[in-house]
């Protein structure tokens, strides 16, 4: 039966034990809380999915102003859109605009590395020109199209990865008011992209003997063998070796600070230095001085760059694969070789996650400030000695 006036007057204002909802026509209902405080609510399914939209409250909106909001409703479902943001009213909001603001305001807070990927990710993907329609009024098929193209361009994981970035800068503006709503965060993360392939390689020690042997040997420059080799060791990531300042690296005290700036977790993370790090560092310092970066690049006061380092380890992954068949690796795939080895000879947990500069999870992560540089030191020097075990076997032939 369809509402009257006449049963909202005797409903509203009368508390109750439970919530009650009458139906009145084209998927408008009243919702009556136990307060009595009745409120306009719109049913509709969309995308195969049932949903709400509350469209105001009595008596504020009357019944006939309901219906009227309702036949809005029926009509942009008519015309493929959520009802929920087909009522945006307001200026035209571009994907752009709100990109600009998020970069200007909210990007100069975070760090370097993710300034450079968010500001990637604006300049390439967040413009009019790949999506030139309102972020608040979009469609549902405009956004899986803008997706479905960024996939086809590069891969299903980088428009997941966009998705992401997308996500946070949407958060942001919604957060500063910016925009109130997007059919955007409707979208499930599986409908457009695919999350990076965990990592799965890590060397044995036959395969670890074998590529210090060939570092070594061949003829590349001090620096790049250097960073390879100080890789190996850490188990650090790529861009700390690569990016240290030679000011990090305290051999008196055998210790390598790492700066909050230059760290992935945000916080300074602190390593023993072992007597071959110690020996490769001296040799660094001897050929390039003590000053600016450790590892220095090809041009004056720059760093190695993560394409040589690349370019020199695939290379020595080819003469490797000449003489027996090893599976491809990268320098990432170091860090999980570490913790791998390290973890079979019984060292313990919390030791490799400092040595991988992890920070540890749950109540440790809150109270426990210790950084067992007593226990890394004994397990890289450990580290160390398997390396050169290893090094050894493959010079004398021994697989």
């Amino acid at each position: 039966m369809p509402i009257t006036e006449k049963k909202l007057d005797a409903i509203y204002g009368k508390k109750r034990k439970s919530t009650i909802e009458l139906s009145d026509r084209d998927g408008l209902v009243v919702s009556c809380g136990l307060s009595g405080k009745i409120s306009w609510v719109y049913r509709y399914r969309f995308n195969k999915q049932q949903k709400r939209l509350t469209l105001g409250s009595y008596p504020a909106m009357s019944l006939a102003s309901a219906r009227d909001k309702t036949i809005e409703c029926v009509r942009a479902l008519e015309n493929g859109e959520d009802p929920r943001y087909a009522s945006s009213k307001g200026e035209y909001i571009s994907i752009e605009n709100c990109a600009s603001q998020w970069i200007e305001k909210r990007i100069p807070e975070l760090r370097p590395k993710s300034q450079e990927l968010y500001k990637s990710h604006a300049n390439k993907y967040f413009n009019i020109v790949r999506f030139p329609h309102d972020i608040q009024k979009a469609r549902f098929e405009y956004w899986l199209a803008y997706f479905d193209q960024v996939a086809k361009e590069t891969s299903r994981q980088n428009a997941g990865a966009v998705y992401k970035t997308l996500n946070t800068l949407l958060k942001w503006c919604r957060a500063r008011n910016i925009i109130q709503r997007s059919i955007f965060f409707d979208i499930d993360f599986s409908a457009v992209g695919t999350a990076p392939n965990r990592g799965e390689r890590n060397l044995q020690m036959h395969e670890v003997g074998m590529l210090w042997v060939e570092i070594g040997q061949t003829h590349a420059t001090p620096a790049i063998k250097a960073c390879s080799k100080l890789l190996i060791i850490f188990g650090a990531r790529n861009s700390e070796v690569r990016e240290a300042k030679r000011s990090e690296f305290d051999l008196e005290r055998a210790m390598w600070t790492l700066p909050s700036a230059r760290s992935k977790t945000g916080k300074v993370i602190r390593r023993p230095i072992p007597e071959a790090a110690k020996r490769l560092i001296l040799e660094l310092d001897e050929t390039y001085g003590i000053e600016g970066f450790l590892i220095p690049g090809l041009h004056r006061g720059t760093c190695m760059t993560v394409h040589s380092l690349d370019k020199f380890i695939k290379r020595t992954w080819g003469k490797m694969c000449a003489k027996a068949k090893i599976e491809k690796f990268t320098p990432h795939d170091f860090r999980r070789t570490l913790s791998t080895r390290l973890s079979e000879k019984e060292v313990l947990p919390h030791v490799t996650e400092k040595m991988l500069g992890h920070e540890l999870g749950g109540i440790m992560a809150v109270y426990n400030k210790h950084d067992w540089i007593d226990e890394q030191l004994k397990a890289y020097e450990l580290w160390c000695e398997m390396i050169s075990k290893a090094a050894q076997e493959q010079l004398s032939g021994i697989s």
